[in-house]
């Protein structure tokens, strides 16, 4: 794209007589790197002698953008990045993009990494209004505007430059920006870096290679959502030394609520009384799927409320005139999946609410933190349904790959770099979370099959593959949904459970959530975090034995509640969700086992809480399917469903379900999905994928 192209010449005082786009000579490139760390550190400065970069910076802050003072964190991160490398991490709407844009104003040549294009474009415009020259390059330029802004950019005539992480295949484009010099490296959103992340995406992966390849220029990265476990992760991938500059994720003006909703019909019910109380209120409400942003939506509308849908699979020109209307008030309530928010710069939204549970505190703290940007009280609710745990475990599931799949991903990535003469990974094809890539893509890159910068190590397509990262990482996502589950289910202190998430000390109590407020209804207790990774390791080590799939062991519900309430004795066992009478004898004495062992290790635990007794549902007590004859004439129906069912998927048969675990379901013929959770080789998983076409097969004889 970019071939035979020539930067201007550059007014910067280190010689860049000799832009060009191939492989820069040694003695520029090294005389480039020198000059990219005085530079910042000189151009910071304003060529003045007695103010400190954060001065200078305040006064670009007041010139440009008509702030007297930083906000919280602006000035640590700033004082920090006059002289290092940073990571910060800073809630949203707290200013994160000042952090790099003051700098690009006194030092220019800043290169922002950003994941969105709709958020790259709506930087851009707000910045070239405040008079900042910004520019971008993404596909909705053509390669003409492309080119230009290019040339811009590195003739300082552009302050700075924001592009996606795939921009960086690119071998020539990296070439010329470092030896035109690059002064800041800002990398936007930095979880994505991380496997263990939130939104991992495997095209940041080689983000540490290209700062590298830049020169290593000074760096900044930026999240308002990492734990530390992510922090670590990012901090190591760049090679960043200093420590993180974190600033409270507290959001006192936010009142955070839990409201349990026994199905779609009645959150639809309460959503709609609940907007209509507030009349023309800024609003957004989080949906799962594109039909239910649909269907909402109209909902709404048909009440009598300006509301509008927003999800991945409209226009582009339709999303934009959207969230364009909701940001000049045409719209009030906006409906939409976890595509919209961010870039969204609208600090007066009262409400935000979660008609489904995301699959962690990350997620959901993030989408929720966009109520109450301007400081206002705002209010942030989450409608729960215990079932959307199954909905959250099975996309766990399905971006986990099993051996089969990581094989094919393996050797899927071998071809393709065969077909490009080895060019680095990209993610194509089906997206990552639907399709185990990106889980994939990372336990490659562990095992040393994929180097830092995204090429492959070994051409053979039966190289060993170890699956242990991915399990690994299926069980930290796990942990994440656990602790999901538990903010919604604890009668603590919500805001405290989110700082303790991230690390951040907090009072026991506050004055903005429901269950201080005490408005909250009465909620079961919480299973303890180390209990659980004993054993859903456990579990992983059974499904290893066994050659199964570790949902097919037990679901997190199964890990949640045996990490709750603790059973002694087989009688007790049976009484946990997902436990029937084949899994106590299959690897009940196992479990009790581990229990006791974490009890005697931790003799200062709380005791156990005792267990709700359950009101409309009785605990199955399934037996062994031997003990009752087989319908033949079913078997052979539930056969052919799965036949049907794995042709519709793509995928072989006995991935849907085993010979034996269709026997067993002809044999005990479950009435309801939580009898079939009962059956032998199913799983809360399966049931939520398969089980309603499976009782249809059933109610049909």
């Amino acid at each position: 794209m970019y071939r035979g192209l020539r930067p201007a010449r550059s007014s910067r005082s280190c010689d860049n007589r000799h832009f060009g786009f191939g492989p820069p000579r040694a003695s520029v490139a090294q005389r480039g790197r020198a000059c990219t760390r005085a530079t910042f550190h000189e151009s910071t400065a304003i060529a003045s002698t007695t103010a400190s970069p954060v001065d200078t910076y305040r006064g670009l802050l007041s010139r440009y953008f008509g702030f007297s003072e930083f906000r919280d964190g602006q000035e640590r991160v700033l004082g920090v990045l006059a002289h290092d490398d940073v990571l910060a991490v800073m809630p949203t709407g707290s200013g994160k993009s000042m952090c790099y844009v003051l700098p690009a104003l006194a030092a220019g040549r800043t290169l922002v990494v950003s994941p969105l294009i709709a958020l790259m474009q709506d930087q851009v415009e707000s910045l070239t209004a405040a008079g900042v020259p910004a520019g971008f390059i993404n596909s909705n330029l053509d390669r003409a505007a492309q080119n230009r802004n290019y040339l811009d950019f590195v003739g300082g005539r552009l302050k700075l430059l924001y592009v996606a992480p795939e921009r960086f295949a690119n071998d020539r484009f990296v070439a010329g920006l470092r030896e035109a010099g690059v002064n800041l490296l800002a990398i936007d959103e930095a979880h994505c870096m991380s496997e263990w992340g939130h939104d991992f995406r495997p095209d940041y992966l080689t983000l540490g290679s290209v700062r590298e390849r830049l020169g290593s220029p000074r760096t900044l990265a930026l999240t308002a959502t990492a734990d530390p476990a992510v922090q670590r992760d990012i901090a190591r991938l760049l090679g960043i030394t200093a420590a993180p500059v974190v600033t409270s994720v507290d959001r006192p003006n936010l009142k955070l609520a839990v409201v349990r909703a026994g199905g779609p019909a009645q959150a639809r019910a309460w959503l709609l009384r609940y907007v209509g109380e507030r009349p023309g209120q800024p609003g957004i409400v989080y949906v799962r799927t594109r039909r239910a942003v649909d269907e909402v939506a109209a909902a709404l509308c048909e009440a009598g409320v300006a509301a509008a849908g927003y999800h991945a699979g409209m226009p582009a020109e339709e999303r934009s005139l959207t969230q364009r209307r909701f940001t000049l008030d045409e719209v009030a309530v906006i409906v939409a999946t976890n595509a919209f928010g961010l870039g969204v710069d609208k600090p007066d939204i009262r409400f935000v609410v979660h008609m489904n549970m995301p699959g962690r505190i990350e997620s959901y703290y993030q989408e929720a933190g966009r109520a109450g940007r301007d400081g206002d009280p705002a209010e942030c609710t989450l409608l729960y349904d215990p079932r959307d745990e199954q909905a959250q475990q099975y996309f766990i599931e399905r971006s986990h790959p099993n051996e089969e799949r990581f094989r094919t991903i393996w050797a899927q990535l071998v071809d393709d770099a065969a077909e490009s003469g080895g060019a680095p990974v990209r993610r194509n094809g089906p997206p990552a979370e639907e399709e185990g890539y990106a889980t994939g893509i990372a336990a490659l890159r562990e095992a040393g099959l994929i180097d830092p910068a995204g090429r492959l190590t070994s051409d053979d397509p039966d190289a060993p593959l170890d699956l242990a990262p991915v399990r690994a990482h299926q069980r930290y996502a796990e942990d994440r949904l656990a602790r999901m589950v538990d903010y919604a289910e604890s009668g603590r202190c919500r805001h405290l459970l989110i700082l303790d998430y991230f690390g951040e000390p907090a009072p026991e109590r506050c004055e903005s959530c429901d269950n201080c407020l005490g408005e909250a209804a009465p909620t079961g207790a919480a299973a303890d975090a180390g209990l659980r990774e004993i054993i859903a390791t456990l579990r992983d080590e059974l499904a290893s034995r066994y050659g199964r799939e570790p949902a097919d062991i037990m679901g997190p519900r199964t890990v949640r509640e045996l990490a709750t309430y603790r059973p002694h004795d087989r009688g007790e066992l049976l009484e946990t969700w997902g436990i029937g009478g084949v899994k106590l004898d299959w690897f009940g004495r196992e479990v009790l086992r581990a229990i006791g062992e974490w009890e005697e290790a931790n003799p200062d635990a709380p005791a156990r809480p005792e267990r709700p007794v359950p009101t409309g549902r009785r605990q199955v007590r399934l037996v062994e399917a031997e003990e009752r004859p087989v319908d033949e004439a079913l078997y052979r129906r539930l056969t052919e469903w799965r036949i049907e069912r794995a042709r519709r998927d793509g995928v072989p048969a006995y991935v849907v379900f085993s010979n034996k675990t269709l026997r067993e379901i002809a044999a005990l013929r479950p009435s309801d999905t939580h009898a079939l959770s009962g059956v032998w080789g199913v799983g809360s998983s399966r049931v939520a994928r398969y089980g309603d076409e499976v009782l249809a097969v059933l109610n049909a004889v």
